[in-house]
């Protein structure tokens, strides 16, 4: 994946005040951390980090600068978390991981359904238990997405963790067994059982 820059710049005032003539400005509050360097409360551009989002998605690795005192410190970024308000949708908070380019991460990558599947032209019922998969790989390695091919998925298969083709060096965590996709008859049933099999709870349903 691509690395993206985005300027930073510490914050010293933490308060309520101070964050809200951030966001008035254009920018959010944020926070950046990882395991060689202490949690620092930083501001960046609203707009910039949700380009880099709509564009590149939450696993981007960014190469992030971060002003202090006059000078620039560079840092290797993952988007860790967000949080947006709750009515407008918009940006209020992030926080940033600190990653090292030599070590491994985690990511969660977004599953595509790539074909149509015969299964379902013959009544099956198309079911995606998983949506993102958790992979592990170097930081500058995390797949935009995974995509499954389903154009030779019939009633009755599925396409499994172990199934998944990944691209070499990233490694999906988990157990192997666990459907990613599969096409169901349309008893009620088997779909529930399925259910219960990924560890989802499964209300009952009247025949």
């Amino acid at each position: 994946m691509e690395a993206i820059k985005l300027d930073a710049q510490v914050r010293l005032e933490k308060n309520k005040f101070h964050k809200h003539n951030l966001r008035k400005n254009g920018f959010i509050p944020a926070v950046i951390y990882g395991k060689s360097m202490k949690s620092t409360a930083i501001a960046v551009n609203t707009n910039e980090l949700q380009k880099i989002l709509g564009q590149a998605g939450s696993n981007a690795l960014i190469h992030m600068n971060v002003k202090r005192d006059g000078a620039t410190e560079d840092h290797q970024v993952l988007v860790k978390s967000v949080q947006r308000d709750a009515l407008r949708g918009t940006l209020i908070h992030a926080d940033f991981h600190q990653v090292s380019l030599k070590d491994m991460v985690t990511a969660t990558v977004p599953v595509h359904l790539a074909g149509s599947a015969p299964g379902v032209s013959k009544g099956g019922i198309l079911a995606q238990p998983m949506r993102g998969v958790e992979v592990e790989c170097l930081a500058s390695n995390i797949p935009d997405a995974i995509t499954v091919d389903i154009s030779n998925l019939d009633i009755g298969q599925e396409i499994t963790l172990a199934d998944l083709v990944l691209p070499n060096g990233v490694k999906a965590t988990g157990e192997g067994h666990a459907h990613v996709v599969a096409i169901y008859t349309t008893r009620s049933s088997e779909v529930e059982e399925a259910a219960k099999e990924e560890g989802e709870e499964s209300q009952e349903k009247d025949e």
